[in-house]
């Protein structure tokens, strides 16, 4: 495969028609520069980009999975516009089979590096040059898709959230949310870790942004990878990118979740299941030393819905415990 310098890239470089698999390259200033794999759809005629991630995290397998299926299935005779998939954003941590980049390297987590820094550790670096890339290629009139799942510890209800940017894409985002096809649409809170994932930066840029979150567990579930696969068709169909069927815009509740973080370590013994309705002050589990002694009981602080849950039983102080999804009000 050919390799094309971030730095240097640009759209003309691949001329219409183009349906091909390249290498984009992360050089100077990193100190050990990356070269990653990257699908290019262009198709005959003129229209918007849509640019895919996937594996920010190394254990959370649906999005690259996805990106190829999608990729491999259009057809850019009908393709107005660009469609580009970058499957492996932090190739360090998929080699390790790990979420965050491998401890002997930098061991931060790529999506709360961002917008990164170009002077820090790989990590860093390649969160700088990562967000440049995006920024420099997308406009307002594209379209960012950031593909997660639950990886290896945790399971999450299947979801597609938009961030609350206050700027002109922030209606944008949630259209897009709502055309993806997932009923469950997740108004991602504004905290000082969304705000430095990929897609939450990226989201406060004004280019339109959608992240996706399916079971994950360290699986890769066929319905998981077609749920995302109609999902982008969908999103490009709006966009008048595809000619496919208008997709279902029907409007869906909007949620917001609220975080539970562990307040001890030990192991960890639950009483619900993904997508239980719970009630505040409910028993959701407990922690217990490996003496069977009880250090902590969980309880349910609101009222709401589990969207996501720890499968991972060895826990520690602050790990996250649940995701308690409420719906929000008009």
């Amino acid at each position: 495969m050919t390799s094309i310098s971030a730095t240097n890239f640009t759209l003309s470089s691949f001329p219409p028609g183009t349906h091909t698999w390249t290498h984009l390259h992360f050089g100077d200033p990193m100190r050990v520069p990356v070269t990653v794999p990257l699908a290019v759809a262009r198709g005959v005629s003129d229209g918007p980009t849509c640019l895919v991630t996937a594996l920010v995290h190394g254990d959370e397998f649906e999005g690259p999975a996805a990106i190829a299926d999608c990729f491999n299935t259009l057809d850019v005779s009908n393709l107005s516009g660009t469609f580009m998939g970058l499957p492996v954003t932090n190739p360090w941590a998929y080699a390790g089979q790990s979420r965050n980049t491998p401890d002997h390297y930098d061991g931060l987590n790529l999506a709360r590096q961002f917008p990164g820094d170009v002077t820090g550790s790989r990590t860093q670096q390649h969160a700088a040059l990562l967000y440049n890339w995006v920024t420099e290629t997308l406009t307002s009139e594209d379209v960012f898709i950031d593909l997660h799942s639950a990886g290896s510890q945790y399971e999450y209800a299947s979801m597609v959230g938009y961030h609350p940017t206050g700027n002109k894409s922030e209606s944008r985002s949630l259209v897009l949310a709502q055309t993806f096809g997932i009923d469950n649409i997740w108004r991602i809170p504004e905290s000082p870790s969304s705000t430095r994932t990929f897609n939450g930066t990226v989201a406060r840029t004004g280019i339109p942004t959608v992240g996706t979150e399916v079971r994950g567990c360290g699986a890769l579930r066929e319905s998981d990878v077609a749920d995302l696969v109609t999902g982008l068709r969908n999103v490009m169909a709006h966009q008048s990118m595809l000619p496919d069927s208008a997709p279902d815009e029907k409007p869906r509740p909007v949620h917001t979740t609220h975080q539970m973080s562990f307040a001890s370590s030990g192991l960890f013994r639950t009483n619900v299941d993904l997508e239980a309705s719970v009630s505040a002050g409910q028993t959701l589990g407990h922690v217990y030393s490996l003496k069977g002694e009880l250090v902590e009981t969980v309880t349910a602080p609101i009222g709401g819905v589990i969207w996501a849950i720890r499968r991972f039983a060895s826990v520690r102080t602050d790990d996250l415990a649940f995701l308690v999804a409420t719906q929000q009000s008009n």
